[in-house]
C-alpha cells in the first residue's frame, strides 16, 4: 500500500466570528487509500439543528514513523 489514509472526524465550535476545534476527535483505525477514505467520508449523511457546532469529517495521511 502507498500511502496510507485515517479517517478523522472532529468536533469544531462557531465563537461568532470563526470556526474552532473543540478538541475532540474519533479517528477510525482501518488504514486505507486516499481514494477508498474520501468514499467513506463521503458516504455521511448529516443533520445538524444547532449553528454552533459542526462535525468534520477528513481524511488525513498516516503518520507511518510512529
Amino acid at each position: 500500500m502507498g500511502k496510507i489514509f485515517v479517517l478523522v472526524i472532529s468536533v469544531w465550535g462557531f465563537t461568532g466570528d470563526e470556526w474552532q476545534y473543540v478538541g475532540n476527535q474519533i479517528v477510525l483505525n482501518q488504514d486505507m487509500t486516499e481514494t477508498q477514505c474520501e468514499m467513506m467520508a463521503d458516504s455521511w449523511t448529516r443533520w445538524e439543528d444547532n449553528e454552533y457546532f459542526t462535525f468534520s469529517v477528513e481524511c488525513h495521511k498516516k503518520d507511518t514513523n510512529l
